[in-house]
């Protein structure tokens, strides 16, 4: 099967799709209607078509079918590579989630340990500036990375286009501000008169741009195949919790920064501070994580698929969970009643059930079959989330050997191994997967990242570890710091990377749009702008005819614009077909002076191990 110069190449379950775009550039529009739109640049990304039928839930010999139908008929119209608005919405929230986690974020709990580690006491921070350090963190970080995941990979896991992608903008913008204006508002509580009206609006906004969010996938669901499998009820149950949480966030915290006293305050934050928490983390993060997982981990890792019946189960013992631990401890706290206290163990184990139910029949304690650099991530975020789990379970045990009723440090080192451990290491792995492979990138040619995974472990080793000690020796509070500090450069090396390549993608984007859109010949309609992207040879005919200030960026990209040839010679008092001949001559030129670009070379059609090895 392998390509030679006297036989045209084959195609197989096993052909690699840049070298199917690159033969049969008619097969993108099959791949295209199962979700490779805008995925990849020129030439797709760097996958077999077995793992693209996997990955997208098509069924093979259909996809070859098809595939070869589209390779009998030549005449076929090709695509255009270049991607739209919704398939590179992901961007600007992946940015915005990593801008967010290296200021308001991780960089700013870094400091908070930091003090906590000066003072020893974990109570020594404004309870205000910990739930503005806690919002971006769930809002900035978790909810930016959901958000952006969901806008560009369910549409393409149901075979549907998204709903009114530049909703999905508006709701970027909503965020955004809601982060600012809410953080702001929060950390300024008490030197700011208008503070606490800051931080409510700051939760509207958010609640809004949530809502807009949940309808989008809601609706781009039924649009697509109707097919309700279990993880899409997690993901449905998922944003159930997410609009959920974001009312009661934002209810939160009004009630917090107006409380009249210090007393009130403190019944506010230990009534409803825990529930709200069990909202954002059990609720949100772990209920998508695991319905993602679900969906994504058997195609990526080939662990067994779960069976529906379990699924359904587990996300039924779940929501059980969440709902028992959020209302029973409210009712504690209303009445008093230490039975109902008592009773938390039972959705804790449900909690446990749950979890187990769903990760068991993966045995990730095991080496994956899979290489991948991801794999490392997503098998040690489960370990963090078992050890989570276990460590809430014996916190009846905890409380009972130190005799203290409720411990910040014992308490706060069981988030922490869900927060950091399962959810930020899951973020982190499956970005490192999804991005490359979005802007066509092998991910066997990039870095293992074993750096900043071993930063992360170590750094919440330490925290988890280290923080619970402090119940028991003072001097442990001096290592507190130092784990937020590791947990910081873990996370600005991993994105650092991810930075790059997503501006390298979307270089290379650009440069294909302005390719596809070249016209042959310069015409007195098109923009300046245009004309200079089309044809860089351009540039010194604009100068000859006095357009100089179009070396300028800013005003090229303004002016230019907006101003066509007709109206830049109008301008100058030239005839218009003077200039138009003067910059196709300069374009031509150039154009037949370029030697053809040849690609680089593809791997064997029958070889989709090779890059593997590499």
């Amino acid at each position: 099967m392998a390509t030679t110069h006297d036989s045209p190449p084959q195609i197989g379950s096993q052909s690699m799709l840049p070298d199917v775009l690159a033969h049969w550039p008619q097969t993108r529009a099959v791949f295209n209607r199962y979700g490779l739109s805008g995925c990849g640049g020129r030439r797709g990304p760097v996958e077999s078509i077995q793992f693209f039928a996997r990955t997208h839930g098509i069924e093979e010999q259909q996809l070859m079918a098809e595939l070869r139908q589209a390779i009998a008929n030549p005449s076929m119209a090709v695509p255009s590579a270049a991607g739209e608005l919704a398939d590179t919405l992901y961007r600007r929230y992946f940015l915005a989630g990593i801008v967010l986690i290296l200021t308001a974020g991780a960089t700013w709990g870094a400091w908070l340990l930091w003090k906590i580690g000066f003072a020893h006491s974990f109570t020594s921070n404004s309870i205000h500036a910990v739930n503005a350090h806690g919002s971006a963190q769930i809002f900035g970080w978790v909810g930016l990375f959901i958000m952006g995941f969901a806008y560009q990979a369910f549409p393409r896991l149901w075979h549907a286009t998204l709903v009114a992608p530049r909703l999905a903008v508006v709701a970027f913008g909503l965020m955004l501000t809601s982060l600012v204006v809410g953080t702001a508002g929060m950390t300024l509580a008490e030197q700011w008169r208008y503070a606490a009206t800051a931080a409510l609006a700051g939760g509207i906004l958010s609640t809004v741009a949530i809502v807009t969010f949940a309808t989008q996938i809601v609706l781009t669901f039924r649009c697509g195949d109707g097919r309700l499998e279990p993880y899409v009820g997690f993901v449905l149950m998922a944003l159930v919790w997410f609009v959920t949480m974001s009312i009661a966030s934002a209810w939160h915290t009004w009630m917090t920064m107006t409380a009249p006293d210090r007393q009130r305050l403190l019944w506010y934050v230990a009534t409803y501070q825990a529930p709200l928490r069990d909202l954002q983390i059990h609720g949100l993060a772990m209920f998508m994580i695991l319905g993602v997982s679900m969906r994504m981990l058997p195609a990526l890792f080939e662990v067994p698929a779960l069976a529906p019946r379990r699924a359904w189960a587990a996300l039924a013992v779940l929501t059980a969970g969440v709902v028992g631990e959020a209302v029973l401890f409210v009712a504690y706290r209303w009445s008093g009643n230490h039975a109902l206290a008592g009773l938390l163990m039972l959705p804790w184990i449900l909690l446990a059930a749950g979890v187990w139910m769903v990760a068991g029949p993966w045995r990730l304690w095991r080496h994956l079959p899979v290489r991948e650099r991801s794999a490392k991530f997503v098998r040690a975020a489960y370990g963090w989330l078992a050890i989570s789990l276990l460590m809430l379970l014996a916190l009846p045990l905890y409380q009972w050997v130190s005799g203290i009723a409720f411990s910040h440090a014992y308490y706060g080192a069981i988030r922490h191994a869900i927060t950091v451990g399962f959810i930020s290491l899951m973020i982190m792995g499956f970005a490192a997967k999804v991005v490359p492979t979005l802007n066509g990138i092998d991910t066997h040619r990039l870095s293992a990242l074993w750096g900043p995974f071993v930063l992360v472990n170590v750094g919440c080793f330490l925290r988890v570890s280290v923080q619970t000690l402090t119940d028991w020796y003072s001097g442990a509070f001096w290592v507190v710091g130092v784990s937020g500090t590791l947990e910081v450069a873990a996370l600005a090396w991993w994105g650092g990377g991810l930075v790059r390549i997503m501006r390298a993608g979307k270089r290379q984007m650009n440069e294909l749009e302005i390719e596809e859109s070249r016209p042959p010949r310069i015409h007195e309609q098109h923009k300046v702008a245009d004309v200079l992207a089309w044809f860089p040879s351009t540039a010194p005919v604009f100068d000859r005819f006095g357009f100089t200030p179009l070396r300028n960026p800013v005003l090229r990209r303004t002016v230019g614009k907006v101003t066509s040839v007709r109206q830049a010679a109008a301008h100058k008092s030239l005839p218009v077909e003077q200039l138009v001949a003067a910059l196709n001559e300069a374009a031509q030129t150039s154009q037949s002076a370029q030697a053809p670009r040849a690609d680089p070379p593809l791997v064997q059609l029958s070889s989709p191990r090779k890059l593997a090895a590499v």
